[in-house]
């Protein structure tokens, strides 16, 4: 992580973190893929878009080598690297491991979870609620994010967040191409978490963030299925 100096009145050295190019390189590629700018299968050359991001080719291919380990794209020796298909199998796997993990970190959050947090979850799954009526599919997913990063950050367990930001982005993919078939879900799956919250309840919390997950992946695989039968190309 690079930092840089700053020096405030009384001449001491603060230090301020600075987003590293290819992070940053990272975090656009990325959001391309998840909102399907980049589709599946699209070539990527890192020339190309080091050019584009105006920066060298080296923080193209670390953001390209992170990408690769969340499984979004794919290199080969010798060979261009691709945008990864959406891939049945694989949803299927990814699906009951995020379910699981979110319904532990909710399970943990418990005994951290105040009033205040409550309060926040709230006002954020109102502001979801408003994204998805509207059908602002980037929105929605920010919110939701957002809501159960609550539960993440009061678990207190830093090897379950980060798996989970490492899977996520798998999943945003197929949630933002069938986002209009399952937003109205998600938000009942919202409120019995708060009831839950509200109830003081792990047994209930656990079980309705894990249906959350699991309805939400029983969805897009379902219509993922569809897709690939209706285009076995």
């Amino acid at each position: 992580m690079q930092y840089i100096s700053f020096m405030d009145n009384s001449k001491k050295a603060l230090k301020i973190k600075r987003t590293s190019l290819s992070q940053e390189v990272y975090q656009h590629l990325q959001q391309q893929i998840i909102t399907l700018e980049l589709a599946p299968g699209e070539k990527l050359n890192d020339l190309e878009l080091a050019e584009q991001f105006g920066v060298s080719r080296t923080p193209v291919r670390e953001a390209l080598k992170k990408l690769e380990e969340e499984g979004l794209v794919v290199s080969k020796p010798g060979a261009r690297t691709n945008v990864t298909a959406l891939d049945v199998m694989q949803a299927r796997e990814t699906f009951p491991i995020v379910a699981t993990l979110h319904g532990l970190a909710s399970r943990l959050a418990m005994a951290h979870i105040t009033q205040a947090m409550v309060v926040k979850l709230r006002a954020v799954n109102a502001e979801f609620r408003t994204a998805v009526e509207r059908g602002d599919a980037l929105e929605a997913m920010r919110c939701d994010d957002t809501f159960h990063h609550v539960f993440l950050e009061a678990s207190q367990n830093q090897q379950l967040i980060d798996t989970l930001n490492r899977l996520t982005p798998l999943i945003r993919r197929l949630e933002y191409a069938q986002f209009r078939q399952h937003g109205h879900d998600s938000l009942a799956d919202h409120e019995a978490i708060l009831a839950a919250c509200d109830q003081r309840d792990p047994e209930a919390i656990v079980r309705a963030t894990e249906q959350n997950w699991n309805g939400l992946g029983r969805h897009l695989i379902a219509a993922l299925e569809e897709e690939t039968t209706c285009d076995p190309s």
